[in-house]
C-alpha cells in the first residue's frame, strides 16, 4: 500500500514538472518583444510611408505579434546628432541614420559621398549594401552594432532662386548652401561660395537673400518650404549620403533565434533596395509637383557635365590618398568598386529624376 502510494505520488510530481516545463515553453513562445526604432526621416516622408511602415507590419505579422517595433519621429526619443551614441548605450533598440552624423567612425562609407556617381538613390543604396558584404573593413566599421541593412540617400541637385544656372560660368561667385562639409565642398570648386547652414533655416536665408541657391535632395525641398523661394531646379546628382539601419547588439542578442531570422529575411538587401527606391519614387513625384507650380527643371547636357566633373574629380583622388594614409591599403581598389556598381546599377534603376 505504502508502496503504491510512493508510486503514484512520483507519477503526479512527474506530471507536475511536465506540465510545469510545458507552460516555460508555451510563455517562452508567446513572449512579446519591443523594439523602439529613432528615425532620421519623419513618419509623413515616402520611405517611412511606403518602406519602413510596412516592414514593421510585417515583422509584427510574421512573428505572430511576437515583435512589434515601435516607430519614433526625429528627436522624439534623443537628439537625432546622438543616435548612434544611444543605440550603443541602448537607450533606444533601433535606429536608421545617416552616417555623416558620427564624424570619423565610418571613414570607408565617406566614399558615397564622393561626387557624381549615381544616377539615384537605389543605384547608391544597392552599391553601399554591396560594399558591405564584400570588404571585412567596411563591415568593421559596425562592429558595435548589429548592422540589418544600408542604404543611400537621394541625390543632391541644385535649386537657386533667380536664375536657373545652365553651365559653371552661371554658377560662378554665387552664394550657395551646403547642408554638409562634403557638399561644400564641391560648391567650392565649382566656383561658387559655400554657405553652411541646416535644412530648417536654409527657407529664411533664401527668402531673403542671405543665399541664392542650395545643393539639396529633391523630396526634402517641399517639406523644408525650399520650393517657396527656389523656383529653378539644375539636375546634376552631385552626390548621395550612406545612411544605416541597426539594432542595439544586446538587444538583437536578447531576441529567440525565430526572431531574428524574421528580421534577418525582411531586412538585408531587400531593404536596402526599398529605401533606395521609395527616395527616388519620392523625388520624381515632388518634381512633377513642382513642375504643376511652376517651376522650372534644367538637366545638365553630357558635355557641360563633364566640364563639371573635371573641377571636382580631385575630390576623388584625394579620397584615396586619405583613406591609404589611414592604413586602407586597398583604399583604391574599394573607390573604384563604387564606380564601377555605381555604373551598373544606373542601368537597371530610373533614378531620381525624369523629364
Amino acid at each position: 500500500m505504502r508502496k503504491l502510494f510512493s508510486i503514484s505520488m512520483a507519477g503526479i510530481f512527474t506530471c507536475f514538472l511536465l506540465l510545469a516545463a510545458f507552460n516555460v515553453c508555451a510563455w517562452s513562445a508567446e513572449k512579446k518583444y519591443e523594439l523602439r526604432y529613432a528615425s532620421e526621416y519623419p513618419d509623413k516622408h515616402p520611405t517611412i510611408r511606403n518602406g519602413i511602415l510596412p516592414w514593421i507590419d510585417r515583422v509584427k505579422k510574421l512573428s505572430g505579434g511576437r515583435l512589434v517595433i515601435h516607430f519614433f519621429n526625429p528627436n522624439a526619443l534623443c537628439p537625432t546628432r546622438e543616435v548612434y551614441s544611444a543605440l550603443v548605450a541602448g537607450s533606444i533598440d533601433m535606429t536608421g541614420s545617416p552616417c555623416h552624423w558620427v564624424h570619423g567612425k565610418f571613414p570607408l562609407n565617406t566614399v558615397i559621398q564622393t561626387p557624381l556617381i549615381f544616377n539615384g538613390a537605389e543605384a547608391a543604396s544597392l552599391t553601399t549594401w554591396d560594399m558591405y558584404n564584400k570588404y571585412p573593413e567596411w563591415r568593421n566599421e559596425f562592429k558595435d552594432i548589429k548592422l540589418l541593412w544600408q542604404w543611400g540617400s537621394a541625390t543632391f541637385n541644385l535649386h537657386t532662386v533667380k536664375k536657373m544656372v545652365r553651365a559653371l560660368e552661371d554658377l560662378k561667385g554665387m552664394k550657395i548652401i551646403g547642408i554638409n562639409p562634403q557638399i561644400r565642398e564641391i560648391i567650392k570648386k565649382l566656383g561658387a561660395n559655400p554657405i553652411q547652414m541646416t535644412p530648417p533655416d536654409s527657407y529664411l536665408a533664401l527668402e531673403r537673400g542671405m543665399a541664392e541657391g542650395m545643393f539639396f535632395p529633391i523630396a526634402p525641398c517641399k517639406a523644408f518650404k525650399i520650393t517657396d523661394a527656389a523656383k529653378y531646379h539644375t539636375i546634376i546628382d552631385a552626390m548621395c549620403d550612406p545612411f544605416y539601419g541597426a539594432i542595439n547588439i544586446d538587444k538583437w542578442n536578447s531576441l529567440p533565434p525565430d526572431l531574428k531570422k524574421i528580421l534577418e529575411d525582411t531586412t538585408g538587401r531587400k531593404l536596402s533596395q526599398i529605401c533606395g527606391k521609395t527616395l527616388d519614387e519620392g523625388a520624381i513625384r515632388d518634381s512633377e509637383w513642382m513642375k504643376s507650380q511652376g517651376h522650372r527643371f534644367y538637366v545638365l547636357p553630357a558635355a557641360e557635365k563633364k566640364r563639371w566633373s573635371d573641377k571636382i574629380h580631385a575630390i576623388h583622388k584625394t579620397w584615396v590618398k586619405g583613406m591609404e594614409k589611414k592604413g586602407y591599403k586597398n583604399a583604391k581598389e574599394i573607390h573604384e568598386n563604387v564606380l564601377r556598381l555605381g555604373k551598373k546599377y544606373a542601368k537597371t534603376t530610373v533614378g531620381g529624376y525624369k523629364e
